[in-house]
């Protein structure tokens, strides 16, 4: 698949390093979703991109 940079042999849920407050913001996300609440979603994506871009996060993703 392009842009999977993960080895055939490995899961790439156990590569993957996540912070709790990544975690929560995520699970923030999924629920509005789920109550098709776009507005809370997307308040969930920006916090989380903050949160990413911020010296707090251990688990900053590559943009």
């Amino acid at each position: 698949m392009p842009g999977n940079s993960v080895a055939l042999d490995e899961d790439p849920a156990s590569t993957r390093v996540d912070c709790d407050s990544c975690v929560e913001f995520r699970l923030g996300e999924t629920e509005a979703n789920a109550e098709r609440d776009w507005s809370r979603a997307t308040d969930c994506r920006v916090l989380l991109r903050r949160h990413q871009d911020s010296a707090e996060c251990v688990a900053r993703e590559p943009r």
